[in-house]
């Protein structure tokens, strides 16, 4: 096999700075540490001594930022564990046992510092807005390629940035696993333009997806400091001193975490900072806000629904685009169901928590339904692809609604903030073309449109809808960022700032 340092011949800032920003931490067993955990600690299993971990962490170091291979970090590794008196190491006592154990330490760390590097690159958002696709490149100079990960690059596999798959997929994939992500504008004819059938299926023996080693199912690099803050919490309990005092010295020097918003004032306010820094162009600025949420927060995640018809298809199209946090968790409200009639007029129903157990109601469309608390229902419509995917954004949104009250009292505070004092007027006094009803009711405020102040028994659920279908979706965002910039701004605040 050629020396990894090959496929690295320039020394990688992105892949530096993610290296020097993890915390040493003392583990018993590789997987002590999971998945991307290893994206802010440097663990060789087995280390439990402090000065050992940094000297080891050090002849790594060596390798990434002079480019020494991995005779110099073997020749390193013979002398700080003679010196350190380490005993009982796998690989220990033969010469390939040796060269086995160095060789999985050195090219792990190398691989997977080289990875999460080439993530912060691809997700800039300047590059994303001008090459939104990622191709699964395969590497040739493996001598026993993994039959999956072959055939994803013979594809020329080429997905979307914010596509499921990267999410456990993005290389490298597995021990000793060379393959990488390339960025481009768009696939070359002929490329897989969609994961293969059953990607996602899991392997019972390892818990990953099939092709993918165990503990390899996450995206280097994708990670937040302070997920790293409460494994070490835990870890750090367990350690004897001096042990324990190290770790909590070194997890002191993460960067510290923002404190969350909490009013109303406070996400505009964060959400300003992000709006600001956009493009003039109002399309450039929707297109580089989305590209910044999936690098910045994630995004990519389809929503689980019942159904396998074109409504549910749109309906996990459009949850791709929201925060993926927040679609897990919608996920455990109860089961989601979607179809689509292009000539109905679209609509959202969440089996209220006090219903009563097996009674029935009838929906539109849905007809007679015995549903349980929780569960979901939702109409899409609309006569083109883009007027139907906007609904499933509107109406997805319906659904967050009621899975996260917090998130609907946040827009409702908006609300009594700008109409304050404004009175109750009929829809279709204001758009009289529109077919509403006698009965509905809206503040018009400064909204861009009045549906937007439309009110439910006094309650305002239609903003937090319309701001997500204008911002997520596209529809009338040039309006929003010319007129409305404070609401843009909460809107942005929310997105990039709001847990579930």
């Amino acid at each position: 096999m050629a020396d990894i340092r090959g496929a690295f011949d320039l020394i990688f800032e992105k892949q530096i700075a993610f290296f020097r920003g993890k915390i040493n931490l003392p583990t018993a067993r590789w997987d002590d540490v999971w998945k991307s955990g290893h994206d802010r600690a440097f663990v060789v299993a087995g280390a439990m001594q402090a000065d050992l971990l940094d000297d080891l962490r050090k002849a790594v170091e060596q390798g990434i930022t002079a480019g020494t291979g991995i005779d110099e970090f073997r020749s390193k590794f013979r002398e700080i564990v003679k010196n350190r008196g380490w005993h009982g190491w796998t690989g220990e006592g033969t010469e390939k046992g040796e060269a086995w154990r160095t060789r999985v330490i050195f090219e792990t760390n190398l691989r997977t510092s080289y990875a999460a590097g080439r993530h912060a690159q691809l997700t800039d958002p300047d590059l994303l807005s001008r090459r939104p696709f990622w191709q699964y490149i395969h590497s040739d100079n493996v001598r026993h390629p993994r039959p999956h990960h072959k055939a994803w690059g013979d594809s020329n596999l080429t997905l979307r940035y914010d596509d499921p798959f990267w999410q456990t997929h993005f290389p490298p994939n597995g021990w000793g696993c060379g393959c990488t992500v390339k960025a481009v504008r768009a696939p070359v004819d002929g490329a897989a333009t969609a994961p293969p059938e059953g990607w996602d299926s899991i392997n019972p023996k390892t818990g990953t997806p099939t092709g993918i080693d165990k503990g390899w199912d996450y995206a280097p690099g994708a990670t937040r400091a302070d997920e790293l803050r409460e494994m070490a919490a835990e870890k750090a309990a367990k350690l004897p001193e001096p042990l324990r005092s190290d770790l909590i010295e070194a997890v002191s020097t993460l960067p510290d975490a923002v404190p969350l918003p909490v009013t109303v004032d406070d996400y505009i306010s964060v959400g300003r900072k992000i709006v600001d820094s956009l493009p003039v162009d109002p399309v450039q600025a929707q297109e580089q806000l989305m590209a910044r949420l999936a690098s910045e927060v994630g995004v990519g995640r389809a929503c689980m629904v019942i159904e396998t018809n074109k409504g549910a298809k749109l309906l996990k199209d459009a949850a791709k685009k929201f925060p993926a946090s927040w679609v897990e968790k919608a996920d455990n409200v109860g089961l989601l169901h979607a179809r689509l009639r292009s000539n109905s007029r679209g609509f959202h129903f969440t089996v209220p928590k006090n219903y009563p157990i097996g009674v029935a109601t009838n929906l539109p469309i849905y007809g007679r339904i015995y549903p349980s608390r929780g569960d979901g229902y939702i109409l899409i419509s609309g006569l083109r692809h883009v007027e139907q995917f906007s609904c499933a954004v509107h109406e997805y949104s319906h659904r967050l609604q009621d899975a996260f009250p917090d998130l609907q009292k946040l827009f409702t505070d908006l609300h009594r903030k700008r109409t304050q004092g404004d009175p109750v007027i009929k829809l279709r006094s204001l758009r009289p073309d529109h077919g509403y009803k006698s009965d509905e009711l809206t503040r018009e405020d400064q909204y861009i449109d009045p549906y937007w102040g439309k009110e439910y028994s006094g309650e305002p659920r239609e903003v937090l809808t319309m701001a997500m279908q204008t911002v997520i979706a596209g529809n009338n965002f040039s309006y929003l960022y010319n007129d409305d910039r404070e609401m843009l701004e909460f809107i942005t605040g929310i997105l990039f700032n709001w847990k579930p």
